[in-house]
């Protein structure tokens, strides 16, 4: 049996809805109905009213085989009336709804995701970030703690972003003014936990970015400029080879100058 006839041989033919919830290339979140057609371990074949480009990265809901995962688009071409999508799995969240302890408890981001409940998505993640950490001598797992921070990036960028004037905005979307005087806020959110992980193990007082963005509630491009800024006055650190920050003594110093501020997480 050949390459491809095995392939169509291990595929199973299903119709059902799916739900996709993927960024376009101006970074707009989308969302998409479309039906499953037919599925095997390793992905699905989607008819969709819309294309979606190669190598996409998306969050894709089957109620109908049980899988919620994070997928990636490897092929998209036009059938006749709509588009066919070839999907890979990259992580998939239950393949029996029934069999759930079985699975790793990372999966309810893909979940809480797809749900809508992004509260949910930082507060899980938070909590797991700290339990597969590889530094816990405990409950550290390299593997998960990966494919979870990837599928945490996903589902935080597909967020929707709010109209307000809160730290959800971006500094670029509004007034440079405003900026400015909420930026001694988001520099102390920043620096606050840095020092609380400095002073729970000044050993190992490193944060990633990504565990910054969950613990302020600020977006990916704040945490960026301000641990830019942070950087330039010496107040963090980055580890070498690694995208790990740690507070130093100057960033200790002037959070104190600061600690009669609030420090204003947004959620």
């Amino acid at each position: 049996m050949g390459h491809i006839e095995r392939r169509r041989h291990l595929r199973e033919r299903v119709d059902g809805a799916v739900e996709l919830i993927w960024r376009d290339d101006l970074g707009q979140r989308r969302f998409e109905c479309a039906r499953i057609v037919d599925y095997s371990l390793s992905g699905a074949g989607i008819a969709s009213p819309q294309p979606v480009p190669v190598s996409s990265c998306l969050v894709l809901r089957a109620p109908g085989i049980g899988t919620v995962a994070l997928s990636q688009v490897r092929n998209c071409c036009w059938r006749r009336t709509q588009y066919r999508l070839g999907i890979e799995f990259i992580e998939k969240a239950a393949t029996d709804p029934s069999d759930n302890a079985a699975e790793p408890d990372h999966h309810e981001l893909l979940r809480a995701g797809v749900a809508g409940d992004y509260e949910r998505v930082d507060q899980l993640y938070r909590a797991l970030a700290v339990r597969y950490h590889p530094d816990n001598p405990d409950t550290g797992n390299s593997e998960i703690y990966l494919r979870m921070g990837e599928a945490y990036r996903i589902l935080a960028t597909s967020r929707p972003r709010t109209n307000g004037t809160g730290a959800e905005k971006s500094t670029a979307g509004f007034g440079w003014q405003a900026g400015i005087r909420e930026l001694d806020d988001k520099k102390v959110a920043v620096l606050a936990t840095l020092y609380e992980r400095r002073m729970s193990d000044f050993r190992n007082a490193v944060v990633t970015a990504m565990e910054l963005e969950s613990q302020t509630g600020l977006p990916a491009e704040e945490v960026g400029f301000i641990l830019w800024y942070l950087r330039e006055k010496g107040a963090v650190s980055l580890c070498e080879g690694s995208s790990d920050y740690a507070i130093s003594a100057t960033g200790v110093d002037i959070l104190g100058r600061h600690s009669d501020l609030p420090r204003q997480a947004v959620k």
